[in-house]
C-alpha cells in the first residue's frame, strides 16, 4: 500500500491518494474492503455509507475476478482510493482484453450504480479501469 500526502498525514484541504496492489485473487479483497472502511471512517461517512462503500468495492472487484476475460491470472488488481474536497474516488483496474465492457444490465452494474454517485468505465489497450465516485455530504455544520 502507498499513501501520497505531502501535507501530512492528518491534513485534508488538499488531495490524498492511497494506492493498493493485490494479487488478483478472491481472498485477497478483504484487504481493499477494509482499506475502504478505513478511510470511510476517516472521512467521517455514516455506518450506512461506509457499509455502501465497502460493498461497492466488493463489486467492483469482483468485476475484475469473476468475469471472464477481466483480472488475468497472476496479475495484480490495483485499487486507487483519492480523496477530493466533497468526494471520495475509487479506481479499480486490471489487465483486461481489450474489446471487453462491462454489462451495464448485470445485477452487479445496477448495484454499484445504486451504491455511488458515479460510475464510469474505462478501457486503455490491455487495461480496464471502473471508478465509483461517492461525494461526501458536509458535517457540523
Amino acid at each position: 500500500m502507498h499513501e501520497d500526502n505531502p501535507a501530512g498525514p492528518d491534513s485534508l484541504p488538499g488531495p490524498r491518494t492511497v494506492v493498493l496492489s493485490i494479487p488478483a485473487d478472491r481472498e485477497q479483497v478483504v484487504l481493499v474492503r477494509s482499506v475502504a472502511g478505513h478511510i470511510a471512517a476517516r472521512l467521517g461517512l455514516s455506518v450506512a455509507e461506509l457499509t455502501d462503500l465497502r460493498l461497492a468495492v466488493d463489486e467492483a472487484c469482483g468485476l475484475f475476478l469473476l468475469v471472464p476475460g477481466f483480472g488475468l491470472a497472476g496479475e495484480l488488481l490495483e485499487c486507487r482510493f483519492e480523496e477530493q474536497p466533497g468526494s471520495l474516488s475509487v479506481t479499480v483496474s486490471a489487465p483486461a482484453e481489450s474489446s471487453i465492457e462491462p454489462d451495464v444490465d448485470d445485477i452487479g452494474w445496477i448495484m454499484l450504480s445504486a451504491l455511488v454517485d458515479e460510475l464510469t468505465w474505462k478501457s486503455e489497450g490491455s487495461v480496464a479501469r471502473l471508478t465509483l465516485v461517492k461525494h461526501l455530504s458536509v458535517r457540523g455544520s
